[in-house]
């Protein structure tokens, strides 16, 4: 005799369809809820950064070492956020060919859905630079906090495409250092993919001195 719960379970995995349940318009959700889980590296790197510059118990020589080492690892993972962003090209042909004015009564409750998944990639890009530029400011100067926004964003551009377009996961870098080089470097060489870049660029640029201009009372440090 199966409990009502039991007997959900056995009719839920008995049917089909049932790994439809973890799809939206073909998104899986574990991958949403990875990257989500991904914009905690960052923040980790930084805050584990202000601290070991707080205490200062290290030499100068390893400060600056664990510093430049963990920046890289920052820079690796950062484009995660400008990622989630991108997640709304799944919007397209959310709904069947034909639909009037192309909006459909089954699918219209996605365009919320991946807008406020794409907000939550912006706010964590702007809060993410800023957590980073702060460290900087506190460790440097002002104008080196300045300089790194201005430097980082074309480095975040970059990386987004390289794991919008070409498929490459952060990490990956550690593993395939020359075949990610090539690829990167196909983005100054190539009109097509340097414009994709140029404009993903401008783009982020764009995100982050509106998001900051309106966030930055919320989301300080």
């Amino acid at each position: 005799m199966f409990t009502p719960s039991e007997r959900y379970l056995t009719d839920f995995f008995n049917n089909p369809a049932w790994p439809d349940y973890f799809f939206i318009h073909g998104y899986p959700l574990l991958v949403i809820a990875w990257n989500l889980l991904l914009l905690l590296v960052p923040f980790g790197l930084v805050f584990y950064l202000k601290k070991i510059w707080r205490k200062r118990d290290l030499s100068k020589f390893t400060l600056y070492l664990i510093t430049v080492g963990l920046g890289f690892l920052w820079l690796l993972f950062i484009p995660n956020a400008a990622y989630i962003i991108t997640d709304v090209r799944h919007l397209l042909d959310y709904c069947p060919l034909g639909s009037p004015e192309r909006v459909c009564s089954s699918g219209a409750w996605l365009i919320m859905f991946f807008f406020i998944y794409a907000s939550i990639g912006w706010v964590a890009f702007v809060f993410l630079l800023n957590q980073m530029k702060e460290f900087i400011i506190q460790a440097k100067s002002e104008k080196a906090g300045r300089y790194f926004i201005w430097l980082s964003i074309p480095l975040v551009s970059l990386g987004t495409l390289l794991g919008l377009i070409d498929r490459f996961h952060s990490w990956e870098f550690l593993l395939f250092p020359a075949m990610i080089f090539k690829s990167g470097l196909r983005y100054f060489t190539d009109i097509i993919y340097f414009k994709d870049w140029a404009v993903f660029t401008a783009g982020l640029y764009i995100l982050y001195f509106i998001g900051n201009f309106l966030f930055k009372k919320n989301i300080r440090k």
